[in-house]
């Protein structure tokens, strides 16, 4: 009876949880029990052929589009007759993500949900596939595109297969490819996932930086003319090194006295791509420092410098983090249908990146609930909250297994429902001054904020 009620709170179905434990026995842990409900439910997904993704997002050449993809020629391993084999062989997808709806325990990523760099040959996007979408998007009508609003935002370059998978799991939106650097001095490929309206949207004022020169004016007197970088290409917080490397390429160009051939300036090039090195004197090379960093992604100068907090660790902070120009650009549509404000359910929120964009495009914050397992991040957001004098209501949660579904009605009890449900990469940064943010995307925390948003939107119904 525990393990039925615990199931039933996580916001499976009654049908759902007595399937799962016909199936695998009263024995079975929670956890087994949520993964194989997950499991099923890919699997009918899949046989129903509910996901809709043009084939030109599949990348599929000389073929028309149809209006539902074709998961078995991809999957074909779901194909059992056996109801249950097909179940267990679909949880092989998240098999290292046990307890995606039940344990606040951190895991590995899934194989196909590994960030990384790639390229175009091994499935990863091609420079072309970030293009900007405008306008509405056909598969986002009827109720899919009624409120709650939902964005889920990743930074982290995955493959499309990861895309169409992810996708299939908030019903089959296509997600909206965009290069940062149209709005910032990062060049950064983000993939946002969302109902919002594409139409009246427009960029937050007063811009970013759109250069490293813009973003650290003091450069341009030492920046030679063979460095052509306009952009930073990522958010890098590696420090091993750091110091003997912009020693060693400092002596290398001081010893080429003026003649550098063009090997070694491709070299050096190379080194400062990698561990972002600006020009900071004459023939010198240091690192973004936290502060420059903060002004590329839009955030209030400082915002990062806590108490005991080193500038890697603040960098490291930052390193899953929205670029505030860019996500406000797509969440700017908000602003005349909320006049007077915004709720929030805030899922992963990190620094802060979410509700940054929405104070600087003047969408007053009603109240933010905000999921943050890292002790760091609540307190960055917390004081950012007490800084800019919100005068709704903050509410910090440190985990998402907290946001169950008595936890969610209570919320709505006190707040009336939520207008917009946004998340984004998840980070396993911790508290004190250990960060480990090498996390990227983690399918168990992604499976978390598509099972609280199905349920905060079907909630909201009851709650009108």
């Amino acid at each position: 009876m525990d393990k039925t009620l615990h199931l039933l709170q996580m916001g499976f179905t009654e049908e759902e949880v007595s399937l799962a434990i016909d199936s695998f026995g009263q024995e079975a842990a929670v956890q087994e029990l949520a993964d194989s409900i997950f499991a099923r439910r890919i699997a009918s997904t899949i046989e129903q052929k509910q996901v809709k993704i043009e084939s030109e997002f599949l990348g599929e050449q000389g073929e028309q589009e149809t209006e539902y993809s074709t998961y078995h020629q991809r999957l074909n391993y779901y194909d059992d007759d056996d109801d249950n084999k097909r179940v267990k062989k679909a949880k092989h997808i998240f098999r290292d993500d046990r307890g995606a709806s039940s344990s606040h325990a951190v895991n590995q990523p899934t194989p196909w949900l590994s960030g990384g760099v790639g390229s175009a040959g091994d499935g990863y996007l091609k420079e072309e596939d970030y293009e900007m979408t405008l306008g509405p998007r056909a598969n986002v009508s009827g109720e899919l595109a009624k409120p709650p609003f939902f964005l889920y935002g990743n930074v982290v370059n995955i493959t499309k297969d990861a895309w169409s998978e992810i996708s299939g799991f908030l019903s089959g939106v296509r997600p909206e490819f965009i290069n940062s650097q149209l709005f910032s001095a990062l060049m950064r490929r983000e993939g946002y996932l969302h109902n919002l309206p594409t139409e009246r949207r427009h960029v937050v004022v007063p811009k970013s930086p759109m250069t490293i020169e813009d973003a650290v004016p003091s450069t341009r007197h030492y920046w030679p003319t063979w460095d052509t970088r306009k952009h930073i290409g990522s958010v890098t917080s590696e420090v091993a090194g750091i110091e003997q490397l912009c020693e060693m390429l400092g002596k290398t160009i001081k010893d080429s006295r003026g003649l550098l051939s063009e090997e070694k300036r491709a070299q050096i090039l190379h080194q400062c791509k990698m561990a972002n090195l600006i020009w900071i004197g004459q023939d010198r090379l240091g690192p973004l420092q936290p502060n420059q960093m903060e002004r590329i992604l839009g955030y209030p100068s400082n915002h990062t410098n806590l108490f005991g907090l080193n500038p890697p660790d603040r960098i490291a902070a930052m390193k899953y983090a929205f670029q505030t120009d860019t996500i406000a650009y797509l969440l700017s549509v908000l602003k005349d249908i909320y006049p007077d404000g915004l709720r929030v359910l805030s899922i992963y929120s990190g620094v802060g990146g979410a509700e940054i964009a929405l104070h600087r495009l003047g969408i007053p914050l009603k109240c933010v609930v905000s999921v943050e397992e890292s002790d760091v991040n609540r307190k960055i957001l917390k004081r950012w909250w007490a800084k800019t004098e919100q005068s709704g209501v903050l509410r910090q949660l440190n985990g998402i297994w907290k946001l169950k579904t008595d936890a969610l009605e209570d919320l709505f009890k006190e707040f009336g429902g939520f207008d917009l449900v946004v998340g984004g990469n998840y980070s396993s940064y911790r508290g004190g001054t250990t960060v480990n943010a090498t996390m990227g995307m983690d399918s168990s925390k992604y499976f978390e904020y598509v099972r609280v948003l199905q349920r905060v939107r079907s909630m909201q119904h009851f709650y009108k």
